[in-house]
């Protein structure tokens, strides 16, 4: 349980800090100005911090694990459309889609471990999951760097 949600909050974290670094390249790769490229970041996290609330009390209703296997999904799908996007609103729209899939891993993901794990261990493995958001934070400039560098 603890790595297949680290493995999601380790990807979203990522995602959003890798983001951050290739944005020169995005800008300079579909002949924009800072502004629009500005959008394939900001985005995410009001998408994310608008549907978070739902999801979570959609996993009370129907089950964290699907909530966040449907995120992990999305989130990956969305990932793939980011990847393959030939303009910049359609990496703009791949952004927002990937909103509510890491939404729905963000809300179900403790929840899940939470009830996985005794009382005793909780606060171990709930800090090990805040672990992994913060090792993608520290990869992803790194990562996003190195395709660009040469």
């Amino acid at each position: 349980m603890l790595l297949a949600t680290g493995a999601g909050t380790f990807l979203s974290a990522l995602d959003g800090s890798v983001v951050n670094t290739i944005l020169p390249v995005v800008a300079r790769d579909f002949g924009a100005g800072v502004a629009p490229v500005q959008w394939v970041v900001t985005v995410y996290l009001p998408v994310v911090a608008g549907t978070l609330p739902g999801f979570g009390r959609m996993g009370d209703i129907l089950g964290h694990g699907r909530i966040y296997l449907g995120g992990m999904g999305l989130f990956v799908a969305a990932s793939l459309m980011c990847g393959a996007a030939f303009s910049l609103p359609l990496l703009v729209a791949g952004r927002a889609l990937q909103g509510p899939g890491a939404a729905m891993m963000f809300a179900s993901g403790p929840a899940i471990l939470t009830g996985a794990f005794p009382a005793g261990r909780r606060g171990q493995v709930l800090g090990l999951q805040a672990t992994m958001t913060y090792l993608g934070l520290t990869a992803g400039p790194s990562l996003g760097g190195a395709p660009s560098a040469g």
